[in-house]
This record gives structure tokens, C-alpha cells and sequence, in this order.
């Protein structure tokens, strides 16, 4: 089965306050958590319909009735070759890794982190082809944090424990709009 790029921004705030409610949202969540309450409830919403807001100060909102893209599985990838490959020939990869002191990020290329993993981003780039290459890691905080609301994480070490636990979808889509 092929993977499918949604051409929707899908709502972050559905998957917050729907989905990871009950499994730490804000703190690090599980991106399988979000994939099996997609899976059941079948489908996400866009941003524009469930807009980003508060996640602590509301109830889900969902519709089933505006639901755009939905999950047929998730699959694992093991080690950061593989990750490289996945992530330079087919698209983006949830990683759920360790970004203990990230709030002071601003600029460069980290190489260490504390060894608790607590946050889940995407893996959205890699530069693989020099030593000092690195991972280009979009973060949720936005685009007033780090490099534009990215941070680069040192290719080849296993940093922040980037190969902890990376995931992608096989999605498909539930409607037009």
C-alpha cells in the first residue's frame, strides 16, 4: 500500500484534545495513541474546521462529518539509515525522542540530550552526505522558536534518541471538501 500526502493542514488541536487527552498531551503523548484514535474514530479533521487553541480549556469538538483523512496502519522504521532513506525518498517521519532543554534552543546543531524521551515532532529532512550532517526536526512550539520553529539534531548518533520510536502512516482520504 502506498502512503497518500494529504493535501490538508489537519488539526493539531483535535489530535490534543481528542485523541491524547487521556495519554499526556503536551507532555510527550504517543504518536501511536493518535494513529489508533484516528483508526477508530476515522479520520482527522482540517485546521480550519478545528482550529488550534487551548488544549487544557476544552472537550473534544470533533465532527464526523468533517473528517478528511483517515489511518489504514501505522508501520515502524528501525535505525537511522533506514530513517534517512524513508524521510529523503518518501516524506516525513513522527519521532518520539528526548527534548529535555529544547525551550532554549535557538540555533546550530544539537548533539546531546538528557535520556528521557518525552516528546513526539517529525523527522521532515536529513543531511546524511558529510560527518557533522544532521536531522532537520520540525517541533510544535512555532515558528518564533528555533530555526523557524525547527531544530537540527547531529546525524549518525542516535541524538535525543531520535530512533526511539519513528513512525508513519499508511492514510487515505474519508472526503472531499
Amino acid at each position: 500500500m502506498r502512503q497518500h500526502m494529504s493535501p490538508y493542514q489537519l488539526s493539531v488541536n483535535q489530535m490534543l484534545q481528542c485523541a491524547l487527552r487521556e495519554n499526556l498531551p503536551c507532555r510527550g503523548g504517543w504518536t501511536e495513541a493518535g494513529y489508533e484514535y484516528v483508526r477508530r474514530e476515522g479520520g482527522l479533521e482540517t485546521e480550519d474546521d478545528y482550529p488550534y487553541a487551548d488544549p487544557h480549556m476544552a472537550d473534544c469538538q470533533s465532527s464526523p462529518r468533517k473528517e478528511v483523512v483517515g489511518v489504514h496502519k501505522y508501520t515502524t522504521i528501525r535505525g537511522e539509515v533506514n530513517m534517512a532513506n524513508y524521510v529523503k525518498t518518501t516524506g516525513p517521519l513522527s519521532v518520539c525522542l528526548s527534548a529535555g532543554g529544547w525551550e532554549f534552543y535557538q540555533s546550530g546543531i544539537v548533539e546531546t540530550c538528557p535520556k528521557v524521551v518525552n516528546h513526539c515532532v517529525q523527522a521532515v529532512g536529513v543531511d546524511d552526505s558529510v560527518v557533522g550532517g544532521f536531522w532537520k526536526v520540525r517541533n510544535s512550539y512555532g515558528e518564533n522558536w528555533g530555526e523557524g520553529g525547527y531544530i537540527r539534531l547531529a546525524y549518525g548518533q542516535n541524538t535525543c534518541f531520535i530512533t526511539r520510536d519513528p513512525t508513519y502512516a499508511d492514510t487515505f482520504m474519508v472526503a472531499s471538501l
